[in-house]
């Protein structure tokens, strides 16, 4: 009985010790500072406006509107192709022009269908930047929007 309550007992510290190794693996005890400079999923780089505004400016980077054709009427950025996401979505690919291998910076309305088209466009050979928040931060964040 005391083996079980010592084995029990060092399992449980053992799981403490390992929480807060991981907690504390990104230097500031495992809270979030609030800055959502870069996250990487999968091969997808899912970048802040500011971070998005400098990639979408470099040569070679397609930029990508996943968001219906209605609201990409409504408003997108300057330049950006609107390749609906949903069923399909890899046909229109196809035929859209853009190459595998080239990098796509992708956004929607708020990030949600982004991720999912990022996720996709990895799968079938692209390098993604994923603008965190949509054009719902693009636009909060002041930048310019076409129509």
């Amino acid at each position: 009985m005391k083996k079980l309550f010592l084995l029990t007992a060092l399992m449980s510290l053992l799981s403490t010790v390992g929480a807060q190794a991981v907690g504390t693996k990104s230097g500031n005890g495992g809270k979030s500072n609030g800055c959502k400079q870069q996250a990487n999923v999968t091969g997808i780089s899912t970048v802040a406006v500011d971070e998005f505004a400098k990639r979408i400016g470099q040569r070679n980077v397609v930029l990508l509107d996943v968001r219906g054709p209605k609201e990409y009427a409504e408003g997108h950025l300057e330049g950006a192709r609107n390749v609906e996401w949903g069923n399909g979505f890899e046909d229109r690919m196809q035929s859209s022009g853009i190459k595998a291998g080239e990098t796509v910076a992708v956004y929607c309305r708020a990030g949600r269908r982004s991720m999912a088209a990022a996720k996709a466009l990895t799968k079938m050979g692209y390098r993604v930047v994923n603008l965190d928040g949509g054009i719902m931060a693009w636009r909060k964040a002041g930048k310019p929007v076409v129509k």
